[in-house]
């Protein structure tokens, strides 16, 4: 008995430290034993140009994210774009628009069916090529998890993003376009800057909800990899995609290594959480930024990143904000990259420098540090959207401050921006939160996190069967937490110890980790089967990635509260010695119809509606809770608790 409850212990705490490792070493700043490359050198004041009045050395993009082009839902989406193209990105006129993804809402009227709409596609081109015949620059775009469903693979003839979209029809008959592609800016001055692209969709691209994560195969890697060789020389690489790195399932987890020496990852995906985190920005250990974009769906967000003598800087906007105030120099000192871009060059530069976009003429650009004017900026060259005022960065040299500026338009209405600078490069730190969602491998942690649950529900009945007396295990103290610790303790005790109830319940767990959840149409013409551990669909395997999270959900609302409701009924059986008393217990009883009835809610919905009937009739997790729930509650009904529990002792 004390053997199994050591195993119990010792497996817990080995899968316990090494979700802690994994955790501490995805928020480590500083970590050992990965390598970064090394693609510049250290700038100084003799070999390379200041950051003065010039206009020459800076130049912009535009980023876009998660447009959801629907024919059911919200048609502002496309003229709003189509406003943004003629009143901001017109005036902005950046080198270059990409777009991260999900470029099409690709869902039927209700929100739960997924299918690629061509009338959707059409309508995002037609969008597409006004916006593109307004600017100088090109546009980028790649496909997002609501553009690959329902896609077999990208040859298919439903991946409209071959036809529709800016880069698919151009790039689509380069070899391995499909896993990666790199769009080049050249400057007047011979410098590159290279933007590598990676589709990460799975294929096939199962109907959602199981097309959530990203997917990376060996075949890939070696070619992200030839890229990232490719574009070593740029002045600065930026990849871009449209899921998190977080949310990318890969085997080995290289990515980040494969990304390491450029300056950022842009992406999409997450939508801010529905506000909850609407600046969802990280640094890797590699120095590398991840900065996810809010999404143009609902929060019609977008955003400018420039480059200023190659220190990168970015605003994220929302349509209808005038004027846009980005300060480039000195740089917000949280997005240093020390590692990858010359941050030297604000300590050698001569003037302050602003990206100021306006739809009205600008009067005034007041420029304060530490809430003292320093003066009123100069637009550095007619039409120009850089303003530069003359500054001593050595008087700044120590600590942190606060740089603050207020534009005032024609119509005498005032616009401010404000960030933190240190020019002997002090780094602030990332909030918790976006750290977490970006930084950590979610797959790796799901898994885990699942796999802990499991071992320790099996092993914990496993204990508490072989245990006779469950007395000493119990909480002395009449508190009222312990004493509800003791009640739940007792129940599983109880469930634990009828034999048929015990097979039950650990069966039933041991199949939600091992075996078929379902089979259905999981595209359209292909019928798939589901485990916890990934889907099987058109003779392809896609690794597990969202199907742990489901599996979670299926534990904590399912398999746990089984256990407990006939643990219950045993409880109350072995307290009052009769069946009429359980069933005169209102709540409880109450509280299992309602169980059943998300049970029955679950089974006839999310699964049925997005895969077939078929996912019902051959459905044994979902399905066959259905059965599940009563079969245990009866069990525990009809247990002879007197042969059961003889040798036992309360």
């Amino acid at each position: 008995m004390h053997r199994i409850c050591l195993l119990v212990i010792l497996g817990t705490s080995i899968v316990v430290s090494f979700g802690i490792s994994e955790l501490l070493s995805a928020l480590s700043s500083n970590p050992v034993g990965m390598k970064t490359k090394k693609i510049r050198q250290i700038r100084n004041t003799e070999d390379w140009p200041k950051m003065d009045a010039s206009v020459k050395n800076i130049f912009w993009v535009v980023q876009i994210s998660d447009i959801h082009i629907s024919l059911y839902v919200d048609p502002a989406r496309g003229p709003d774009l189509l406003t943004l193209c003629e009143d901001y990105i017109k005036r902005i006129d950046p080198e270059t628009v990409i777009v991260t993804g999900d470029l099409t809402d690709a869902k039927k009227k209700g929100s739960i069916d997924t299918i690629q709409l061509k009338d959707e596609w059409v309508a995002y081109q037609n969008i597409m090529k006004k916006c593109s015949a307004m600017i100088r620059g090109k546009w980028v775009d790649i496909r997002g998890n609501h553009d690959c469903f329902d896609v077999d693979n990208f040859s298919s003839k439903n991946n409209f993003y071959r036809l529709f979209s800016a880069t698919g029809p151009v790039y689509e008959r380069k070899k391995n376009f499909e896993q990666g592609f790199i769009h080049s800016v050249f400057r007047p001055d011979g410098s590159t800057y290279s933007f590598v692209g990676m589709d990460t969709c799975s294929r096939p691209g199962p109907n959602r909800p199981f097309n959530f994560f990203g997917y990376i195969d060996e075949k890939q890697s070696r070619h992200l990899k030839y890229l990232s060789a490719v574009t070593a020389s740029s002045n600065h690489t930026v990849w871009f995609g449209h899921y998190p790195t977080s949310l990318i399932v890969q085997s080995p987890p290289v990515l980040r290594e494969i990304m390491s020496g450029s300056i950022m990852y842009l992406c999409g995906h997450l939508h801010t959480l529905g506000n909850l985190v609407p600046h969802m920005y990280a640094k890797h250990k590699t120095g590398q930024l991840e900065l996810e974009l809010g999404d143009w769906k609902d929060n019609r967000i977008f955003r400018i990143i420039a480059f200023d003598n190659d220190v990168v800087s970015f605003k994220d906007v929302k349509l209808g904000q005038w004027p846009i105030i980005l300060i480039t120099n000195p740089k917000d000192n949280q997005f240093l990259s020390p590692k990858i871009e010359p941050v030297e060059m604000i300590y050698f530069s001569t003037h302050i420098r602003i990206l100021v976009f306006s739809h009205l003429k600008i009067r005034h650009v007041n420029v304060y540090i530490e809430k003292k004017f320093v003066g009123n900026a100069k637009q550095a060259e007619l039409n120009s959207p850089l303003f530069v005022l003359d500054w001593n960065p050595k008087d700044f040299s120590k600590g942190t401050y606060k740089i603050h500026v207020n534009v005032e338009t024609a119509d005498k209405n005032t616009t401010s921006a404000s960030q933190y600078f240190s020019i002997e490069g002090q780094e602030r730190d990332f909030s918790l939160l976006p750290r977490l969602l970006l930084m950590l491998n979610i797959y790796t942690v799901m898994k885990g996190l699942f796999g802990l649950t499991v071992f320790v529900y099996v092993t914990t009945l496993t204990f508490l069967r072989q245990c006779l007396n469950i007395r000493p295990y119990l909480f002395q103290n009449r508190y009222p937490p312990c004493t509800f610790a003791n009640g739940i303790l007792m129940k599983i005790w109880l469930s634990s110890k009828v034999t048929s109830l015990f097979y039950l319940l650990i069966g039933s767990v041991l199949y939600l980790a091992f075996g078929p959840w379902f089979a259905g149409y999981l595209l359209t013409d292909h019928i798939g089967v589901v485990f916890a551990w990934g889907i099987i669909v058109n003779s392809t395997f896609i690794p597990g990635g969202h199907t742990y999270i489901y599996a979670m959900f299926q534990f904590l609302s399912f398999s746990f509260p089984l256990t407990l409701v006939v643990g219950h009924v045993l409880d109350q059986r072995r307290r009052h010695g009769s069946v009429p008393t359980v069933r005169k217990n209102i709540l409880f009883v109450l509280f299992t119809l309602l169980l059943f009835a998300f049970v029955v809610f679950l089974a006839c919905g999310e699964f049925v509606r997005a895969y077939g009937k078929m996912a019902f009739l051959l459905g044994p997790v979902r399905t066959g809770n259905m059965v599940l729930l009563p079969l245990a509650v009866w069990l525990a009904l009809k247990a002879d608790l007197k042969v059961t529990l003889v040798t036992s002792t309360f």
